[in-house]
């Protein structure tokens, strides 16, 4: 029943789409033209004004490409960062998504691994995203917005996104950043703190390929290729994918490897016809890796290795800094992965208007395998199978309109989305003998179906040539459905074991509408200085989903949370300048009022234990700086000084006001420079670059609350090689192979990427108020070979 229902408005959708093109190919054939502004791997096509007429929107390539020029950056009233080929080199070859974001301003990221493999938890500001911590500190999660080549990822119920569903750096043309809730045209569904555009290669006019080979320490290997067909009959197409696997760097005794691996693949094929483009475009990834448990970072009485008396201490202290628990005493397989399809369609109506629609289906699923048998007997929960699952589909259309010192875009979307929250605790073993299909322990198969609408209109008014201003409005409204279904998912545990199911209220049904105003502001009073400024508003459902909380356990009485933003600071950009080749300095200040925040808690098995009602209040400043100071140098520089602190924090009755937002750095600092010179025809490009965190505070998972203990500050420093041997002329269509030597932590300092303060359910009562830790990676050395054809 529910694939059909799904079905039917998916079909619908691209039904629309079709017929919009089909009338709009019968328009051009009639000899309505007009010009679409190119990406820079398109050619141009000067049959008008459709730039002007679509309102710098309808574009022949991606848009999302065309967004990551340092033009349409100093243009903006929006604070903006653009990571490039030179920031997700400083990432390594195989470090991922997550790692490669690190090096914008105002960004910090922990992990318990150094591949796109392993799960990351994302700060842009203080607002996070995803999860790569274990318990306790996630208090704002999910209120990142993240898309992919301009498709939305996140969860829509659950606000989550991870980053192992962008497991591959070498398939991405760059990255930009938004800070804050944006303008309501690239607005989506949980734009609290921002939002994060990964953007893809896209198709090219002229054919090309390119293959590279990596491996490097604890046996990590990868390969990512791209082949692009060039313009043929309009159409132009590109492949990209790429895999890896690698150990960690945390072993087990027995030698077990805590291994991973992740793979993802692209396809996009673009059809560019007098007076605009159609595309199609699909992805798939996944990444999958075994997750350590924490460690203590001083010796704790009866913490030991095995959970047994006669076996060492387990701490950094004792057993050493990157020590791991035994595979048959702790282990947890944790898999995430996504595979969407999309279509996108821009077209100048005639001299003014211009129309676009993508229409998108995604599917994302997780799926943790958990062992644990740490200091217990035969535990009733010994495994853990977690394997949810959400689909989504939906439709976005909306019209730019160029009027005389106006730029109108009005539009909306659509979205339906199923989440599915299915989990199983069992022991096989007598007197249990449980399944993941009939769990004697908690169970849950919980269903929400959200429907998300959003009605925009923005105006970019330009009274003088150097002077922009946008005002805009957005009208969403959130629908939430809940079903429990634990009743009939498992049903024979459910006769058996009724009270396990953590799915304990009834179906219930929330609905909100909001309006969520915006404003930005460009002045350029010199041709390289920009003032700019912006201020919005934006809402989001809190998460559902886990061991519990709202809806299963919790009645569904809340508020949709909400920040309030704004941004103020100077952008200077020189292009080709004396000394400022491709020049864009950035400097913002940034002030973020998260209020109606729902902070569920949880136990180390992931079951709710409680939540609390937060008012948090995020400020600071962020600098970065690209340059080509000569033709053959390229420095960048990135900075950030940040307070964050609660307003309002209670739990259990007890008020935390004042204290800091935890996992929140101080500051982050990033500098670089690449130099390229040729030695005997060969081009040789030595990189040196270092990365700062600073301290931040931890969360106290013994009382559920921030607390004033800090994690130390850490930096790395790294150095990067890149040798480029022409062979154009020697091997038929191979244009050159590269050379690359990556060093990463060159002087192996030992740092925790994450801390917090145990309440003793993951290593036992001893543990509680303890310190535990993630470290991050030791020196680590890749050796990669790229060939171009």
């Amino acid at each position: 029943m529910y694939k059909k229902l799904l079905l039917k408005p998916l079909l619908v959708a691209i039904a629309t789409t079709g017929a919009l093109n089909i009338t709009i190919m019968a328009a051009a054939q009639a000899g309505v033209t007009a010009a679409t502004a190119s990406a820079p791997t398109q050619r141009t096509i000067n049959v008008g004004q459709v730039n002007a007429a679509a309102n710098a929107a309808a574009y022949l390539g991606s848009q999302q490409a065309a967004a990551l020029t340092q033009k349409h950056n100093f243009n903006s009233g929006q604070s903006i960062k653009v990571l490039g080929k030179h920031q997700l080199a400083a990432a390594g070859p195989v470090g991922g998504s997550a790692q490669a974001l690190s090096y914008a301003p105002g960004v910090s990221v922990t992990s318990y691994g150094y591949t796109g493999a392993t799960k990351n938890s994302i700060s842009v500001n203080g607002i996070k995203q995803g999860y790569g911590g274990f318990s306790g500190g996630q208090i704002d999660d999910g209120s990142l917005s993240v898309t992919f080549d301009g498709v939305p990822m996140v969860n829509p119920s659950t606000g989550l996104w991870e980053s192992p569903e962008v497991p591959q750096t070498g398939i991405l043309q760059g990255i930009g950043i938004t800070y804050g809730p944006g303008n309501p045209l690239q607005r989506w569904y949980n734009n609290i703190g921002g939002q994060i555009n990964f953007v893809p290669l896209q198709p090219t006019a002229k054919p090309g390929a390119s293959i590279k080979l990596t491996y490097g320490s604890y046996n990590t290997k990868n390969i990512v290729f791209n082949i692009r067909t060039g313009s043929i009959d309009g159409w132009s197409t590109i492949l990209a994918g790429g895999e890896g696997s690698g150990n960690s760097y945390r072993q087990s005794p027995g030698g077990f490897a805590n291994p991973s691996y992740d793979y993802a693949w692209f396809f996009k094929t673009r059809k560019t016809f007098s007076n605009g483009d159609f595309s199609v475009g699909a992805y798939l990834a996944q990444g999958s890796g075994y997750r350590p448990v924490p460690v203590p970072v001083h010796a704790i009485s009866g913490v030991t290795l095995n959970g047994t008396a006669d076996s060492p201490l387990y701490s950094q202290a004792t057993s050493g800094f990157y020590s791991a628990l035994p595979y048959n005493v702790w282990s947890k397989d944790d898999t995430n992965g996504t595979w969407m399809i999309y279509s996108k369609l821009n077209v100048a109506l005639d001299r003014r208007v211009g129309v676009h629609n993508m229409v998108w289906f995604r599917r994302g699923h997780r799926l943790h395998f958990h062992h644990n048998n740490y200091g217990l007997s035969n535990p009733s929960n010994l495994y853990e199978y977690n394997n949810p699952v959400d689909s989504v589909y939906g439709d976005k259309l909306w019209l730019s309109v160029k009027a005389p010192y106006n730029d109108v875009d009005f539009g909306g979307f659509f979205l339906q989305n199923r989440y599915n929250s299915r989990n199983a605790f069992y022991n096989t073993y007598a007197p249990y003998f449980g399944t993941r299909q009939v769990p004697n322990a908690s169970y849950r198969s919980d269903y929400w179906d959200q429907t998300d609408l959003a009605v925009f209109v923005q105006d970019r008014i330009s009274p003088i040539k150097n002077v922009h201003i946008t005002p805009g409005v957005r009208f969403i409204n959130y629908q939430t459905a809940y079903t429990p279904a634990g009743q009939t998912d498992f049903q024979a545990a459910y006769a058996l074991y009724p009270q396990n199911d953590q799915g304990q209220l009834p179906a219930a049904n929330k609905s909100f509408t909001k309006v969520e105003p915006s404003v930005d502001f460009n002045w350029r009073p010199m041709k390289w200085l920009a003032v700019f400024a912006n201020y919005a508003q934006a809402y989001k459902e809190p998460q559902v989903g886990g061991g519990g909380g709202l809806y299963q356990s919790t009645a569904p009485i809340y508020s949709l949370e909400k920040s309030a933003d704004y941004n103020a600071g100077v952008k200077l950009h020189f292009n080709k300048g004396p000394y400022l080749h491709h020049f864009l300095l950035s400097a913002s200040f940034y002030h973020l009022h998260y209020t109606n925040q729902y902070i569920p808690l949880f136990d180390a098995n992931g079951n709710y234990i409680g939540a609390a009602s937060g008012d948090s209040i995020y400020q600071g400043v962020n600098v970065a700086l690209d340059d080509n100071p000569i033709y053959n140098v390229h420095v960048f520089a990135n900075l950030n000084l940040e307070k964050a602190t609660f307003a309002h924090y209670v739990t259990g009755g007890v008020s935390y006001d004042g204290l800091p937002v935890s996992n929140v750095p101080s500051s982050t600092f990033n500098i670089g420079t690449a130099y390229s010179a040729y030695l005997s025809g060969v081009l040789l490009q030595p990189r040196i670059w270092y990365q700062y965190t600073g301290a931040q505070s931890m969360f106290n998972n013994h009382t559920g609350a921030p607390s004033l203990q800090k994690i130390p500050g850490y930096g790395t420093f790294n150095l990067g090689l890149d040798s480029s041997i022409p062979t154009r002329g020697r091997i038929p269509e191979l244009k050159a192979v590269k050379l690359s030597l990556d060093i990463l932590n060159l002087t192996n300092n030992h740092y925790n990427e994450f801390e917090y303060i145990s309440n003793g359910g993951l290593l036992g009562g001893n543990s509680a108020g303890q310190v535990l830790a993630l470290p991050g990676a030791p020196l680590t050395v890749y050796g990669s070979i790229t060939a171009n054809f």
